[in-house]
């Protein structure tokens, strides 16, 4: 079969680098480009940020298409106390040899989207996909199917009603999550089964290679992050649930669901509701609901050691 041709609408993002580049490595993804969105950071810097993942990985083939700087409904905040003020773990980066595109971010996937079909993956809050849908209503018929990283249904990590991908853009979620498209989410309940610890760090090292070396180094303020806060060093791997779906659709399971955003409310702004009734169970929209992590992460280690060493 001839590779899925990807886009990956992204706000990196310490674990969007991971997913971006788990992609890149894999021969089942074209990745066609990476669009960019305010999220974990500000749109300079996550613009930036993507240049500097497609420099480490040397494919200047992969267009950076700059989106929105600001939610549809506002500003909601940033995420630099979890990625770094960066958004990459604050490190030290060369300048990056990949431009970005005098094209924007939106007009860019309409264009590669009526070029042929393709698979749309957003792992950032969903700002550049609803204007997309705002701008271009036909862009449905182009797209095979869209998934999105984002929502919960136990518990938030921002608020405890709110996952941080939705609850920067409850708006755009809304949006979006009512396109006539098939919607594929990966919500915190899926995403919290799949993570790395410090044996995967210390794999990424030994790799010996500029990619490794960059992704150890980023993931290991995050593993402290998450010590201060959960109280162990799992590093979950949010995004690259996302990526690991286009990879292999019959790796996550998944059950069809009606999923509607609140946009309102003192307490519920960004909640995600996925009713699960059986008269949805054939519904264009799925949820993924389990994921087997050693499976993940045997992958993920053998596509990431495909990158080249330093020798």
């Amino acid at each position: 079969m001839a590779p899925t041709r990807l886009i990956i609408d992204t706000d990196p993002g310490v674990d969007d680098a991971v997913a971006i580049m788990l992609a890149l490595a894999s021969p089942e993804l074209d990745v066609l480009a990476l669009t960019t969105v305010v999220g974990n950071v500000e749109l300079e810097k996550t613009t930036l940020n993507a240049r500097r993942l497609l420099s480490l990985a040397r494919r200047s083939d992969v267009l950076v298409g700059r989106g929105c700087a600001d939610p549809i409904g506002g500003v909601s905040g940033t995420a630099a106390e979890v990625h770094g003020q960066d958004g990459l773990g604050d490190l030290s980066w060369p300048e990056p040899t990949v431009k970005e595109s005098d094209e924007d971010a939106i007009e860019m996937i309409y264009r590669l989207a009526k070029e042929a079909p393709l698979t749309l993956v957003a792992i950032g809050p969903l700002t550049n996909l609803a204007t997309l849908l705002q701008r271009h209503p036909d862009v449905v018929e182009h797209i095979e199917r869209v998934v999105i990283m984002g929502g919960a249904s136990f518990e938030g990590n921002v608020t405890p009603a709110a996952e941080f991908n939705i609850w920067v853009d409850p708006e755009a979620a809304a949006i979006v999550f009512a396109g006539d498209w098939k919607l594929d989410i990966m919500p915190l309940d899926l995403t919290h089964q799949a993570y790395l610890t410090d044996d995967d760090l210390a794999f990424l090292r030994d790799l010996n290679s500029e990619v490794g070396d960059r992704l150890a180094a980023m993931l290991e303020p995050y593993a402290k992050f998450h010590e201060e806060w959960v109280g162990n060093r799992d590093l979950i791997m949010h995004d690259a649930m996302a990526i690991y779906e286009v990879i292999d659709p019959t790796a996550i399971k998944k059950s069809g669901v009606k999923a509607d955003v609140e946009t309102s409310g003192i307490h519920s702004r960004g909640a995600t509701w996925f009713s699960r009734s059986f008269h949805h169970a054939e519904s264009p929209t799925r949820v993924g609901v389990k994921v087997h992590n050693p499976t993940f992460v045997q992958l993920l280690r053998e596509r990431l050691a495909t990158f080249p060493s330093k020798n």
